[in-house]
Order: C-alpha cells, then sequence, then structure tokens
C-alpha cells in the first residue's frame, strides 16, 4: 500500500500527521507497509492488562469505601439510639 501522511492510516484509521514517520495510535509506519506488523511488535511492551489492573484497584477502593461508610453510620446509630 503506498500511503503518504497526512491521512487516516490504513491499518487503524487513526488521523497521520503531515510528515510523520509512523502512526502514533497502532505504530504502523512504511517499513511495515502501513500495517500492524510494526516495530514495536517483538520487543516485550507490557500488554494492556495494567488497564484490567487500575480498573480492579478502583472497584476494591469503590468497596473499601462503602465498608468504611456503612461502619462509620453504624458507629452514628449506636451513639444516638442506644445512649
Amino acid at each position: 500500500m503506498s500511503f503518504k501522511p497526512p491521512g487516516e492510516c490504513p491499518n487503524c484509521g487513526e488521523y497521520v500527521e503531515a510528515g510523520a514517520v509512523s502512526c502514533d495510535s497502532c505504530g504502523s509506519c512504511e517499513d511495515t507497509g502501513w500495517n500492524d506488523d510494526s516495530h514495536y511488535d517483538g520487543i516485550d511492551l507490557p500488554s494492556s492488562s495494567w488497564e484490567e489492573e487500575d480498573s480492579n484497584a478502583k472497584n476494591d477502593s469503590k468497596l473499601l469505601s462503602g465498608v468504611v461508610t456503612l461502619a462509620l453510620l453504624a458507629a452514628l446509630v449506636y451513639v444516638f439510639v442506644f445512649r
């Protein structure tokens, strides 16, 4: 394929600026024929599993916040109702 920036990347469809040597989104370039066989495919970059870990951490944080809120509410009810 003979793609020359600027324009939409033929691999992922993201806009590639004029003069760019590769797509910022997927990494395809002239050397790879503007497909997903990009240069960084074999250098052990981390996968997107960190996104799942980040999501799990947010869920754990929400759960902890809920438990703490319920504990404080129970303490307030105890103080004002049973004392």
